[in-house]
């Protein structure tokens, strides 16, 4: 009884271990915030676009690698073998679609969320609204809940803490981290968790390898392991079992040679080969290469070469998992086959707290029983790095679609209202309130009975996500496609999808020895190829409504296709006629108060909106004391500048400058300029404490009082900026040096000959391969 306390109770140096990971994260966190500007919606949002390929790859591993893969892929390497190691290697492939084809159309288009390049690319608001809120939904579903029943599985099996309070204190740490960072603190603390999973998850590999005794040793074991009628001190709590449970003992869930084949036949109930590369693709396509918690990750970088550097290092991580996570699982049942190959009800109740299957166990049960003393606490810290990075990447990018593509819908009476400031405070209420529904859905994943963790995320994600991955390929391909065809595509889809994931999951599958009482359709047809169906369905339907309507305009395929991306538009144009024409009209010497030429003035021609632009602008001299650089518009149209406003559009040279100035944050309303130099608007006053205080929580929450209201900047100039902003984002990609080109693109062929080659060797038949000897 003395050894299982000290088996599961930590010590000095598992607490140590778990002290400096909490400094290194934090660390990393109040380094992001010091370099950072967060004040912003693309400095909270997409770090400024400033991250570099290391933290981009190591982000998008990590942001991948949760706790539920830790605990699903072990789970399903000890039940099913190595064919659950496909889903891993399809994705080194599918990392580099989205840094070679999709991100330079998304960032050509300067978008800060996808949902929100639906609307770019197709016009109209239904779409993005609805993606944006089907994102929202597939977290729930698939992400935050699966990551918290995850952690909370391995917390308290591995060391008996209350679950309640072990995961609530690990939300709230994940809720801090991305409230207070933005996506730069995340991808920091995500670069380090990265480096950490890595470590332990080799430590625990390179220890379990040595346990079983070696590959050949793993083939002959893991074909045997099944329960015995032992009463094993792990277990304690069963002695005898009836003789009707011991002939079944022998035959549910029992592993066969083809758990070392990775894809086979196309009517195998576990790994179908056709239904993987045909059904299951679109649905990866989907992860990596539509999915808003994915995609920004790549958009943050500081040029197209580091983006696709960052996914070309995470196509190199995506090898680990297989020998990292999966073959240990395997191992776990090998060594441990009582309790992790439990198949018996009753029995696994016992041992797991779950009727059907303890395979979810398998991991946390290696990490106890391989592990010497003492470095359970580097475990518990890779599996918080896990549970943490996934969290806060889901967090950070659900808050950023609720903020840009659903609240200014929600509010769209006041849309010109909507200052930047409350667009930053509403991000971070959202995670608050994302955090407290996964505080909610606790109790709903506890309850959870599935066996295999992994497996239940990729039903989800099947029949839900193939619809939108065919309407991003249209989007992205085919320019003929429009928003009617797109939007009768993804309303089939999600009918068809909603139909199957009702049925699928309104019966649990048989128990051991029980009789399988779902739906024929539900028996028969492989998850795989539903989503086949759905992929194609949503195709067909998107293509025939399309043809049969109007096709999109010019305006809707600038720069938001794969073969339109490079297009200069109208407003680009217009941009290098107005600062032409800035050039000549602005004063060389210093204004008076009455000393406004009508010759100053700059009328905008009619834009894509159709909306004519005739108020003047001015920028005021150095002298001024609103500013150096300031813009300044005429509420009526007329030089009369005792009755103006000032617009924020300031150029980057005098944004500095402006920051420096004592310039009241509301003067963007009608205001007058003052008939003698000295009158300057005086500070506001108040207790010295107080305002440090209120510095220091600006500064912690990253809003800068300062920043701008979204009303004072002219549409149609923002517009101008974020395509200019975008188009000199790709301009980086395009001087870059050639060895540096030639060098992604060396690495692309050879990691996708890596990938080809494993899925070669891993799905030979056994007696073709190394498994036996």
């Amino acid at each position: 009884m003395g050894d299982q306390e000290t088996e599961n109770h930590l010590t000095g140096f598992d607490i140590t271990v778990l002290v400096i990971y909490f400094i290194l994260l934090i660390g990393a966190g109040f380094y992001s915030m010091f370099k950072y500007n967060r004040s912003t919606v693309k400095g909270y949002f997409l770090a400024n676009r400033q991250m570099p390929w290391i933290c981009i790859g190591a982000s998008l591993f990590a942001s991948n690698i949760g706790a539920e893969h830790f605990i699903g892929l072990a789970s399903s390497g000890a039940a099913k073998g190595i064919s659950v190691g496909a889903f891993e290697l399809n994705a080194i492939g599918i990392i580099q679609l989205l840094g070679w084809v999709f991100l330079p159309v998304f960032v050509a288009t300067g978008v800060s969320t996808l949902p929100e390049y639906m609307s770019r690319r197709f016009g109209g608001q239904r779409i993005r609204v609805y993606i944006a809120c089907l994102y929202l939904i597939l977290y729930i579903l698939t992400k935050i809940s699966v990551n918290i029943y995850a952690a909370s599985l391995f917390i308290n099996y591995a060391f008996h803490w209350n679950i309640y309070l072990s995961v609530l204190f690990v939300l709230i740490l994940t809720a801090i981290c991305t409230v207070s960072g933005g996506l730069a603190s995340v991808m920091y603390t995500d670069t380090i968790q990265a480096v950490i999973m890595i470590f332990g998850g080799f430590v625990l590999m390179i220890l379990s390898y040595k346990e079983i005794g070696g590959i050949s040793e793993l083939y002959r074991r893991y074909l045997n392991a099944m329960p015995s009628l032992i009463n094993d001190e792990q277990i304690g709590n069963f002695t005898t079992i009836s003789l009707n449970q011991t002939s079944l003992m022998n035959t549910c869930g029992k592993p066969t040679v083809k758990s070392f084949q990775m894809l086979r036949s196309i009517s195998d109930p576990d790994m179908p080969w056709l239904g993987f590369f045909l059904g299951h693709t679109p649905n990866t396509i989907w992860y990596w290469c539509s999915d808003q918690m994915m995609v920004q990750r790549v958009l943050a970088a500081q040029s197209i070469s580091h983006a696709r550097g960052g996914t070309l290092l995470a196509g190199y991580l995506k090898i680990l998992p297989l020998f990292m996570i999966i073959i240990p699982g395997m191992i776990s049942r090998t060594l441990y086959p009582n309790i992790v190959a439990c198949n018996q009800p009753s029995t696994c109740e016992s041992v797991c707290l779950s009727k059907r299957s303890c395979t979810n166990v398998a991991y946390p049960t290696l990490i106890l029983k391989i592990l010497p003393t003492g470095f359970k606490g580097v475990m518990l810290a890779v599996m918080l790095a896990a549970l943490i990075s996934g969290l806060t990447s889901i967090f950070n990018s659900a808050s950023t679609i609720f903020t840009v593509d659903i609240y200014p819908n929600i509010f769209s009476y006041r849309r010109r209202n909507i200052t930047n400031r409350e667009l930053m405070i509403v991000g971070r209420v959202f995670v608050l309130l994302m955090t407290a529904v996964g505080i909610g859905w606790i109790p709903i994943v506890i309850q959870m009975q599935g066996s295999e963790l992994y497996i239940y995320m990729q039903q989800v994600i099947g029949f839900l996500a193939p619809p939108i991955a065919c309407i991003y390929l249209l989007a992205v391909l085919w320019t003929r496609a429009n928003e009617r065809g797109a939007f009768a595509g993804l309303m089939v889809g999600f009918v068809f999808g909603l139909i199957r994931m009702v049925l699928e999951f309104s019966k649990q599958p048989p128990l051991c020895g029980e009789k399988d009482t779902r739906f024929w359709f539900i028996r028969n047809i492989h998850f795989m190829y539903y989503a086949l169906f759905l992929f194609w369905l949503t195709f067909f339907t998107c293509v025939i409504v399309s043809l049969c309507t109007q096709p999109p305009t010019k305006e809707q395929l600038n720069r938001t296709t794969f073969w339109t991306r490079n297009q200069k538009s109208d407003l680009e144009r217009m941009h290098m006629k107005d600062n032409i024409d800035h050039k000549t009209s602005v004063p060389s010497h210093t204004f008076n108060n009455k000393e406004v030429s009508p010759s100053s003035s700059v009328h905008y021609d009619k834009i894509t909106n159709g909306v004519e632009q005739s108020q003047p602008e001015i920028f005021l001299p150095k002298t001024s004391s609103f500013g150096p650089g300031t813009l300044l518009i005429s509420r009526d149209g007329e030089d009369d500048v005792n009755s103006i406003r000032i617009n924020t559009a300031r150029t980057t040279s005098t944004d500095d400058v402006y920051r420096n100035t004592k310039i009241n944050p509301h003067m963007h309303s009608q205001t007058s300029i003052p008939n003698d130099s000295s009158g300057r608007i005086e500070e506001s006053k108040g207790c010295d404490i107080l305002i440090l205080l209120k510095s220091c929580w600006t500064w912690f929450c990253g809003l800068d009082d300062g920043q701008n209201d979204l009303s004072d900047v002219d549409e149609n100039h923002q517009q101008r900026q974020t395509m200019n902003e975008a188009h000199d984002f790709m301009l980086q990609h395009r001087e870059e040096r050639p060895i540096i080109k030639w060098i992604l693109n060396a690495n692309l062929i050879f990691l996708i000959l890596i990938e080809i080659f494993l899925f070669v060797v891993f799905s030979l038949p056994v007696k073709y391969t190394f498994w036996r000897t």
